[in-house]
């Protein structure tokens, strides 16, 4: 079945307060229910590359194996649940792949572990091995949610308080499920709403499959000699991928799947963000980048009646603009040794706001209220019924040659006098031209692959000699700040200036170059 189920992490300080609303609200129903899961893979992960968790799991008595599968987005999964045995005194856990046959979840398995059926029934030779484990107390509540109106429903709250293991390693858990069990499914966003205005949770798209298989390898790290180690640190961004479409895609069925790899992306990095891991450079760029697509698909959806959540767009301006501080921070970083290389002086970056330059900014940020509430936002746009107006079901493609079309002729128009352009009006033409590539780039089955890579190669280029060209306008704007106060400052800010004449000209070449190549349309 396919289940709308969404996760949230609990602060610390508001743990005693979620307890202890969940346990009046239940009002004695349930009992705390003990579950003790084994998670199955092989050793190459291939389940996990797959975006798939196998577990054998006891519920109090009894015993079930599921099998997780990646949905339409990060917060809708395929679940199959099929009644397991108790191992015998002294076995261990085992999986059975037998007892998927004939349901959903048997064609997966298939895919991606080789399995037949026929000549093992049981998936003994597999390969699957146990990797990790949890062991969790669950708390539950059942509530009636929007009673009166079209979006009633029951949802089910579960307060899930343990740990993972994995090896000697373990992490412990302090999570909010709120789950879907019948009535409309907007209930569940319902719910969520209260539960983050309330007690301050924030979503959290990782599964504890993910964290357990992450712990699962960081205790194979740690076995290993110290230099094997690397990966102990690494980042896990969720990076872009294209729109899920097919050629004869409606224009309803195209904004959504675009919508879904756009919430796939901000939620999935701001979900890593929201760990605190140790490295955030590549995980924090990839949640700025999601909702730039954001902001994009929406630009480019304006002029139509369709049910994209424009209304959300304000929120995911205003998170935007929070990460621009930190963003070019980063981008700038090597900035000082440069110009101490060249003779200056050696000064730090001028920051107007040291604070929101900070990891921990935008570790904040992704925990915030405003963050969780746009993803609740966007995935309540996707529940709204599909559309059976004839601008809905129109083919996407025709409107989106159209629309894109309009776009980069506006930008050719500008970039054939890019040498005549104000700085403002090359950094307007430069917000068009990536408004352009990130469109092109979501929607690109819809374009010759060899053709759609030559034009986003060379809209890259000309992006990148602008975005070089704005980032040091934005330091020289820091430096000429400084120089308030500090005269040696004066002598970055003129030799940044001094280099502003050679970076327009490499920008209005790479402006040139974009406009020989041919759409990808």
């Amino acid at each position: 079945m396919q289940e709308i189920e969404l996760k949230f992490q609990i602060p610390a300080q508001a743990l005693g307060a979620v307890q202890a609303e969940l346990t009046a609200l239940d009002g004695g129903q349930h009992q705390p229910l003990r579950l003790r899961a084994a998670y199955f893979d092989t050793p190459d992960r291939a389940l996990a590359h797959a975006r798939m968790a196998l577990r054998v799991r006891q519920e109090g008595r009894q015993w079930v194996q599921t099998l997780k599968a990646g949905g339409s987005n990060t917060m809708m999964r395929l679940e199959d649940n099929q009644p397991a045995k108790a191992p015998k005194a002294k076995q261990p856990v085992v999986a059975d792949l037998s007892r998927h046959l004939g349901t959903p979840a048997e064609a997966a398995l298939r895919a991606v572990l080789a399995w037949d059926p026929v000549q093992d029934p049981s998936g003994a030779a597999s390969g699957l091995i146990e990797l990790y484990r949890t062991d969790i107390t669950r708390h539950r509540a059942r509530v009636t949610v929007g009673v009166g109106t079209p979006h009633e429903g029951v949802v089910e709250l579960a307060l899930d308080l343990g740990h993972i293991h994995a090896g000697d390693l373990d992490v412990p858990v302090r999570e909010l499920e709120i789950e879907s069990i019948s009535g409309h499914p907007m209930a569940v966003i319902e719910a969520s709403r209260d539960w983050v205005k309330r007690h301050g949770v924030w979503l959290d798209t990782q599964t504890k499959a993910h964290r357990g298989d992450r712990l699962a390898r960081l205790a194979t790290l740690a076995s290993q000699p110290i230099t094997d180690a690397s990966e102990a640190s690494s980042e896990h961004a969720v990076l872009a991928r294209p729109a899920r479409l097919q050629p004869d895609s409606s224009l309803d069925e195209a904004w959504r799947a675009a919508l879904e790899s756009c919430l796939e992306q901000i939620s999935g990095n701001m979900s890593e963000l929201g760990t605190a891991p140790s490295q955030i450079q590549q995980t924090g760029y990839q949640w700025r980048l999601g909702l730039r697509r954001l902001r994009a698909l929406g630009r480019l959806l304006k002029p139509t009646r369709l049910p994209f959540p424009h209304a959300a767009l304000a929120q995911a301006d205003k998170l935007y603009a929070q990460l621009g501080l930190w963003r070019d921070a980063q981008a700038l970083a090597g900035l000082p040794a440069k110009i101490v290389r060249k003779g200056g002086p050696d000064l730090p970056l001028p920051y107007p706001d040291m604070a929101a330059t900070h990891d921990e900014a935008v570790i904040a940020l992704a925990r915030s209220a405003p963050t969780t509430t746009l993803c609740l936002d966007l995935l309540a746009a996707l529940l709204h019924p599909p559309g059976d107006n004839a601008e809905a079901q129109q083919p996407y493609r025709p409107w989106l040659v159209q629309r894109l079309g309009a776009w980069r002729t506006r930008c050719r128009q500008a970039a054939r006098h890019a040498g005549k352009l104000s700085d403002i009006e090359l950094h307007t033409l430069r917000k068009r031209a990536k408004r352009l590539r990130l469109m092109a780039d979501l929607f690109a089955p819809a374009w010759k692959p060899k053709r759609q890579q030559a034009h986003g190669q060379a809209l890259k280029a000309a992006l990148d000699a602008m975005g070089r060209l704005q980032d040091e306008a934005v330091a020289e704007s820091w430096y000429a700040q400084a120089a308030k106060d500090d005269a040696r400052a004066r002598w970055a800010q003129d030799w940044l200036h001094g280099r502003r004449r050679k970076l327009r000209k490499q920008a209005n070449r790479a402006l040139l170059a974009w406009r020989d190549v041919k759409a990808p349309w």
